[in-house]
This record gives structure tokens, C-alpha cells and sequence, in this order.
């Protein structure tokens, strides 16, 4: 039974880290178009050739991943000893991918905060003096849809991996659409002990692709317990005829 859940967890991880790398390399893509552009048009086309050729952006991108530092250890033995395989496994894989993720601690009140990563701040424009101790819900705003918000607690509760699609904002109040991922993390008994959230921010075009499929599936499960409940009572109405 555990392997299962193992494996259910691990083939939805798997397709949330597909999906927004996806996103992650579409939005680098433009970015880097109008990057290129902008130097195009202040150095000229010749100086701004040289300066892009591929060795130099290579030496450039060398020297940035020589400051970085790891998030844990290179293997389990080493560090985070609390977490369950899979779960390590998912966390380096998300280090792995330069994701945007926080950390939280149930089991401390309202369940803070405890870790964010240098991705995160940048997307939101948080200090990590500002994020800590405090719960993810800051990032929601007046225009951030309950129903979304309401499958996170749902899925906070139950312990379940889960991706959902929703408005969020950053510290200077713009917005920004987030294909955010929550998982739990678990203890070698099976325990959780954290929950990880990632923020992937996706374009206006997803988001809405996205939105509207999650409002189908929505009125999908509504009229499906709808139907259940008109169900239940035809069950009771004929209990009570067969009574009399």
C-alpha cells in the first residue's frame, strides 16, 4: 500500500516538474528575445554580436552557478535525514530545476514558513525577513479566486499532493498567475513533517486555458454531488413509504 502511494505521489510530481519547466523554458525564451533586442538597440548590431556569441554567455552563466550554494547535503546520509526517499529525491530534483518553493512547518502554528528559496523572493519581492514565520496566504489578494485557494486548504488537510492554477501578488501589489504545487513531506514512519509549495509563474494565455478547465472540473464534481444528494434523499423517501 505505502509503495503505491509512493508511486502515485512520484507520477504526480513528475508531471507538475514537466509541465513548469515547460513554462519556465517558454518564459525564458521571451525574455531572452527582448533581452537580446534591448542590447541590439543600445550597443548596435555589430558590438552587441560580439558581446552574445556563445562562449562569452557561456563564461557568464559559469561564473553564476560557480556562487551558488546547495540547498542540502548531495545525498541522504549526509543531511535531512527526516525525510522520506521519495520525498529527498523530490526536493533535490526541485533544486535541480531552479524552482520557486517554499517550505512549511505544520507543526507550528498556522503552519509558517520556515524555508524559502532566493527564486521565490525574486518572483514575489519578499525579503526573507518578511516570508518567514508567516503562512503562504499573504501572497493572495482581492481578486484571487476562493475556490483555488479553497482546494489548497482542502489539500492541507487531507495531506495531498495537489496543482492548482490561481492569482497571486507581490509585495508592491501587481499580480502575477501562478501554477502552484503543494506537496507533503514525510517522516521514514509516514509522517508528515513539511509541506513544500512551488510557484511557477505561467503567461495569461495558460492561466486562462487552465482557469477555465479547473471551473469545468468544478462544476463537474458540484453536479455530480448534486446528484448523489438528490440520490441519498429518493433513497430515504422510499424507506419512509415502505415504513407506513
Amino acid at each position: 500500500e505505502r509503495n503505491r502511494e509512493h508511486a502515485k505521489r512520484s507520477r504526480i510530481r513528475k508531471k507538475f516538474l514537466l509541465e513548469s519547466l515547460q513554462q519556465s523554458v517558454a518564459l525564458l525564451k521571451e525574455e531572452n528575445e527582448k533581452l537580446r533586442t534591448s542590447i541590439t538597440q543600445e550597443l548596435g548590431e555589430a558590438e552587441a554580436s560580439q558581446l552574445l556569441t556563445s562562449q562569452n554567455l557561456v563564461n557568464v552563466a559559469a561564473n553564476a552557478a560557480g556562487g551558488g550554494k546547495d540547498l542540502i547535503a548531495h545525498n541522504s546520509n549526509e543531511a535531512n535525514k527526516v525525510l522520506d526517499d521519495p520525498d529527498f529525491s523530490f526536493i533535490k530534483a526541485l533544486q535541480t530545476a531552479q524552482q520557486n518553493f517554499v517550505v512549511t512547518d505544520p507543526s507550528l502554528p498556522d503552519n509558517p514558513i520556515v524555508y524559502a528559496t532566493q527564486g521565490f523572493l525574486n518572483l514575489t519581492g519578499y525579503t526573507l525577513d518578511q516570508v518567514l514565520g508567516r503562512n503562504c496566504r499573504f501572497l493572495q489578494g482581492p481578486e484571487t479566486d476562493p475556490k483555488a485557494t479553497e482546494k489548497i486548504r482542502k489539500s492541507i488537510e487531507e495531506g495531498t499532493d495537489m496543482s492548482v492554477c490561481l492569482l497571486n501578488y507581490r509585495v508592491d501589489g501587481t499580480t502575477f498567475w501562478n501554477q502552484f504545487f503543494i506537496a507533503a513531506l514525510r517522516d521514514a514512519s509516514g509522517h508528515i513533517t513539511n509541506y513544500v509549495g512551488v510557484q511557477c509563474k505561467v503567461s495569461d494565455q495558460y492561466a486562462a486555458n487552465v482557469c477555465k478547465r479547473q471551473d469545468l472540473e468544478a462544476a463537474t464534481a458540484a453536479g455530480k454531488t448534486n446528484e448523489d444528494d438528490m440520490d441519498d434523499d429518493g433513497d430515504d423517501d422510499d424507506s419512509d413509504g415502505g415504513g407506513d
